[in-house]
């Protein structure tokens, strides 16, 4: 009875043994979500910058920008394709296809008019502009950069969260997205400076709306009109660098284990193998 006693004794040892350093592995995982406002150092986030540019590959994951803006329909409710403005120095600005009374109102190309006109930057002065980024796979962004702001650069950032790839923006309205798979990340108040501008979230998905503070999906009115900024550049983290088990992730962080976590499993159960051929061969004797 004692030898049998002492024998479990020693087996559960060698499994807690195993076990408890494989969740200490676990526990200390992070997943660096702050990636540090709109450009990051960190090595398990990408910085992708847009200057002169719609598009960017950082980690072998590339970027592409559009313009949208609520510019049709009755009540000038539904969205529409809009103008991506390019500036190398400040970054990306919505013009909006109705616009009229401003240099340059059609068409892509440079723009380097930093007024406060609205047809020169991400804005909410009459239409709501957002700039649609999509990925070619899942990323957790967290912040972007502006590269210039007049009066103020409160914004809202959606993303997408349903099943599939989501259907086309044109003739949808901003609150619609929300029951056709969009998800609100938040609405936010940036203030006047450039810069970083943190939304930080678990969120991970191939396609983000970030523009003006928006209204139509929960902004405050009384902050809405005199928002006018660009944004030069986004950061945040690929589905490689996720927490195992993270919503949205089918590789890296999607479950399966670190490289360390399978050693120190593996090494878990090598103390089990080994213990039990001890025990057969001293029953065998």
């Amino acid at each position: 009875m004692t030898r049998k006693f002492w024998q479990a004794i020693r087996a559960a040892s060698v499994m807690a043994i195993g076990l408890g350093v494989m969740n200490t592995a676990q526990a200390t995982y992070s997943s660096n979500n702050n990636c540090g406002g709109g450009g990051t150092s960190n090595p398990n986030c990408d910085t992708w910058t847009f200057n002169n540019q719609t598009s960017n590959t950082q980690g072998g994951i590339t970027a592409t920008a559009s313009g949208w803006s609520n510019t049709v329909g009755s009540a000038n409710v539904q969205l529409e394709s809009a103008y991506i403005t390019l500036n190398g120095s400040s970054g990306l600005g919505v013009r909006n296809n109705d616009c009229s009374g401003f240099a340059n109102c059609t068409g892509g190309g440079s723009d380097t008019n930093e007024g406060l006109s609205p047809e020169h930057a991400i804005d909410n002065n009459g239409r709501t502009d957002s700039i649609l980024f999509s990925f070619t796979d899942k990323v957790n962004l967290t912040s972007f950069s502006a590269g210039w702001v007049a009066t103020d650069s409160d914004f809202t950032v959606l993303a997408y969260t349903g099943a599939g790839n989501p259907a086309s923006l044109t003739n949808q309205t901003y609150a619609g997205l929300l029951s056709n798979g969009w998800s609100l990340i938040g609405n936010f108040l940036a203030g006047s400076s450039t810069g970083a501008h943190d939304f930080a979230n678990s969120t991970y998905s191939s396609y983000w709306l970030i523009g003006a503070l928006n209204t139509m999906v929960g902004g405050d009115s009384t902050k809405a009109g005199n928002d006018y900024f660009k944004l030069i550049s986004l950061a945040g983290c690929t589905c490689d660098n996720a927490p195992p088990g993270t919503p949205g992730c089918s590789t890296g962080g999607g479950g399966v284990p670190e490289p360390g976590t399978l050693l120190l499993m593996g090494a878990g159960l090598l103390g089990l193998t080994r213990f039990k051929a001890r025990r057969t061969m001293h029953v065998a004797a």
